[in-house]
């Protein structure tokens, strides 16, 4: 059955329609029809983003071989429509924070980097920018851009919540720059691949899976992360963490362990465990209070982990995890900091949690 639809064009164009039937011997109708449906069926500036975006799981996956995998071999590059969808991802991450946890530092450098490197080429090439946006969300001064975007990073606090983050973000996300107006090379040197890897864990911690579907994605990638077993002891306190994954450098065919990671904390009358999100956000709070500690004056509640650090209600630091309440001496507890933090950056434990981000997803 036909459909009827009532259009109304220029005159213009209707004799330019009428006139183009008449030299092609058709109707207007049918060659109407024939210039919309080739129309419909061309790709336009959106599609491709719009393709990425309607299964956003399938697109982690393809950007999970690409980027942390490295599986470019027969794979097309990092193309805008994806770079689009990481930075808005990305940004959605920190929405979705609770107001009083704690971002890492270094990923947040790194998306205001690429923020700054792509406004100084728009400025560079006379392109139009949104001044009173930009000078305001990051409280600049002047118009000496590259002056001070380098002040404002200097200057930025190691001790940044999710809401204040995702204002940061918003020049980047809200399309202040039209990635379809730099070439190729230029997005190629802003994003790279180093830049990609470290942004990938906001996007995974953006996704709602529950167990199955978190383990049929990594059983798909099938990352080779070993097994590790560390301990740390400070005082009374013991924090046990374990990473179960492949016992050798080769990831077998037949039988892959999902790898995970869990915490396991002991005191003198307790033995609690806990899982990767507890872990992430302890090390992302203690991270903050080794760096500045005077940013955690009196507590720190977060959306897992909690700090009243020593001497703001006590003599000891109170550590919560979830409805456990740990009072940790003050020499202990600054013993604690500095092996979690060290633990987390350097050695081996630190490239299985670098990879674990990337499956279980961090702020």
């Amino acid at each position: 059955m036909l459909s009827q639809l009532n259009l109304r064009f220029h005159r213009k164009l209707i004799e330019a329609l009428k006139n183009r039937a008449a030299s092609e011997k058709t109707s207007v109708n049918a060659l109407a029809e024939r210039y919309l449906d080739a129309a419909l069926q061309a790709p336009g500036q959106d599609d491709d983003y719009l393709r990425v975006i309607t299964d956003p799981d399938d697109t982690l996956r393809q950007l999970y071989r690409k980027i942390i995998l490295g599986e470019v071999l027969g794979r097309q590059a990092i193309r805008r429509a994806e770079l689009r969808f990481m930075v808005e991802t990305a940004h959605q991450a920190y929405r979705g924070g609770k107001s009083r946890e704690y971002v890492r530092g270094a990923v947040l450098e790194t998306l205001l980097r690429i923020t700054f490197e792509l406004l100084l080429w728009q400025v560079e090439n006379g392109l139009p920018i949104d001044r009173h946006y930009l000078k305001s969300t990051f409280e600049f001064e002047t118009e000496h851009w590259e002056v001070e975007s380098a002040r404002f990073l200097q200057e930025l606090s190691p001790a940044v919540s999710p809401g204040y983050a995702e204002i940061l973000l918003r020049p980047l996300a809200a399309g202040g720059f039209a990635l379809t107006d730099f070439p190729d090379e230029v997005l190629a040197r802003i994003f790279t691949t180093g830049r990609l890897q470290q942004i990938f864990p906001l996007l995974m911690h953006t996704r709602a899976w529950d167990v199955t579907q978190r383990k049929t994605f990594i059983q798909d990638m099938r990352p080779p992360i070993p097994a590790i077993h560390q301990t740390l002891t400070a005082g009374s306190l013991q924090l046990e963490i374990r990473v179960d994954g492949q016992r050798d450098s080769r990831v077998s065919s037949v039988e892959y362990r999902v790898p995970c990671l869990s915490l396991v904390v002991t005191g003198q009358h307790f033995v609690m465990p806990f899982e990767w999100s507890h872990f992430a956000e302890l090390y992302r709070l203690l991270k903050v209070y080794r760096t500045v500690p005077e940013a955690i004056r009196r507590l720190s509640e977060g959306h897992h982990v909690s700090l009243s650090p020593p001497g703001a209600v006590s003599q000891e630091a109170i550590l919560g995890l979830d409805a456990l309440r740990v009072f940790v001496p003050a020499e202990a507890f600054a013993v604690l900091v500095v092996q979690l933090t060290d633990a987390v950056d350097t050695g081996p434990l630190a490239l299985a949690v670098d990879a674990l981000r990337t499956l279980y997803g961090d702020l």
